[in-house]
């Protein structure tokens, strides 16, 4: 045999070679110990007389050693990375047998090799304003910034610059499974055809339990409207479908409990709205939309209800620093209810509102509203939205609209 000659253990029998590479001398691969599969219980080979791995392990540690018994260069390889997928991390017991038997080879150099890893740099994107981006982020502005495009824009400028000015959303692919955004449609969806009737009603115990018995039917309806041809019968889709049953079904429980103590009227379901903001800073119409899921009159205080199947906490929809609201995404929840109450109160005056988040993931906590403090830990809250602390919100979602529209403040990109 004459050059590089590649094979298996077993190949090599009977062969002497004066240089020797093996490879992946690792425990689990050289001997592969307990690795091979059978359907045989292991006890059941003892008491048979059937070979085990213990014999294939001593017929591959013969091998080994009988090509190293006349070679005269040796290299021996194993992988010390735990997650290489083929059993690194641990060198095998043939290597330390040679290591610590002293009448074997004493000439033996340890090397250990790894690639050369640059620091890379992570330089944040970067995108300046010109005129063509200016021209298009007033026609965004026309047609309406949405407390979702400006919640974008808290939590990173280039997302509100690739999805809501360029357009470029997340790739579409087919869902296989329900996928979060398709599951919080179906909420919602669900709840509005089971509400309708009420709008302009009060709610009452007996109008809930009646539509209760809807919700199986209206589910399964949206469902379908929505997964198109998917398959909802078994699975994962068919779990999401019952989560979803019982979701609306708890949530409606809630209702009968609240409508037998307290008076509520529903006012209005899924309501777009879209009002002016004046800012003469800016050379160019401002508008801000919004789509309110629920408003409604519970005991004379009018609430603005947004559903949310995700999870949310109280501390997302309390204030303490007013600066932080149009900066830090933590509080992008308050800044969307707030948002809410701004245009429902431009297009019908009152002195004062409250507007809250119901959690489906934490029906339990109930209606969980926007409210200030004076400081953070503060027990003491004021979860009535009043005309003062609109114009204190109006002012900071000014500025904020503001940098976005200023030729000289570049699209920065924030680390997430």
């Amino acid at each position: 045999l004459e050059g590089l000659q590649i094979m298996g253990m077993l190949e090599s029998r009977n062969l002497d070679f004066e240089t020797v590479i093996i490879t992946s001398v690792n425990e689990g691969i050289l001997p592969s110990g307990k690795a091979n599969n059978s359907f045989i219980p292991f006890d059941l080979k003892i008491f048979s007389g059937l070979p085990t791995y213990k014999e294939k392990d001593a017929v591959y540690t013969y091998h080994f050693y009988r090509l190293l018994q006349r070679a005269k260069n040796v290299y021996i390889l194993y992988s010390t990375d735990p997650d290489d997928g083929l059993g690194g991390g641990e060198r095998s017991r043939l290597i330390n047998q040679l290591l610590t038997d002293d009448n074997t080879f004493l000439n033996i150099v340890e090397t250990y090799a790894s690639p050369s890893i640059l620091p890379s740099l992570n330089v944040l994107e970067q995108i300046d304003k010109d005129a063509s981006l200016i021209e298009r982020i007033a026609l965004h502005a026309a047609s309406g910034f949405s407390p979702t495009s400006l919640s974008n824009y808290i939590r990173n400028p280039i997302d509100f610059y690739k999805r809501n000015l360029l357009g470029i959303n997340d790739v579409m692919e087919v869902e296989e499974n329900v996928a979060a955004n398709t599951f919080g449609t179906i909420v919602h969806d669900t709840l509005e055809d089971l509400y309708r009737p009420f709008v302009g009603e009060t709610l009452t115990e007996k109008g809930l339990i009646d539509a209760k018995g809807n919700i199986n039917s209206l589910v399964e309806h949206h469902f379908s409207k929505s997964y198109g041809d998917g398959d909802i019968s078994r699975g994962k889709n068919l779990i999401a479908l019952h989560v979803v049953r019982r979701y609306i079904e708890n949530f409606i429980a809630l209702e009968i409990e609240e409508a037998k103590n307290h008076h509520i009227e529903i006012l209005g379901l899924e309501e777009k709205l879209v009002i002016r903001l004046d800012i003469p800073e800016i050379n160019f119409p401002i508008h801000l939309k919004g789509k309110l899921d629920r408003i409604d009159i519970k005991d004379g205080t009018l609430r603005i209800i947004d559903y949310k199947t995700g999870n949310t906490s109280t501390t997302q929809v309390e204030i303490v620093d007013w600066e932080q609201i149009t900066v830090d995404y933590d509080y992008a929840k308050a800044f969307q209810l707030l948002c809410y109450a701004l245009m429902y109160t431009t297009k019908t005056p009152l002195p004062a509102v409250e507007a809250g988040i119901i959690s489906f993931k934490k029906l339990g906590t109930g209606l969980m509203r926007f409210a200030t403090k004076p400081k953070k830990g503060s027990r003491s809250k004021d979860h009535v939205i009043t005309q003062q602390t609109l114009e204190r919100f109006t002012h900071e979602l000014k500025q904020l609209i503001i940098e976005i529209c200023d030729i000289n403040i570049p699209f920065v990109e924030k680390e997430v």
